[in-house]
């Protein structure tokens, strides 16, 4: 697994989050919405990974869907 659920602090590792239950939490739920923010919105940010490592774990996860 190469991809792991957390909010970006910088670093150059890849990951997803979804801002509506974590980095947005404190906007109030009316402004989310209008701004785009639903719940089950995914932000993945890619990090320095080999890129084939990166394909498969993105595979392996939507075949988990």
């Amino acid at each position: 697994k190469m991809i792991y659920e957390a909010t970006s602090l910088g670093g150059v590792e890849s990951l997803v989050e979804c801002p509506f239950n974590s980095s947005h939490m404190m906007i109030p739920e009316d402004v989310r919405y209008a701004a785009g923010l639903v719940p089950g919105y995914v932000r993945m940010s890619i990090g320095i990974e080999d890129i084939e490592d990166l394909w498969a774990d993105i595979e392996r996860g939507f075949a988990n869907v």
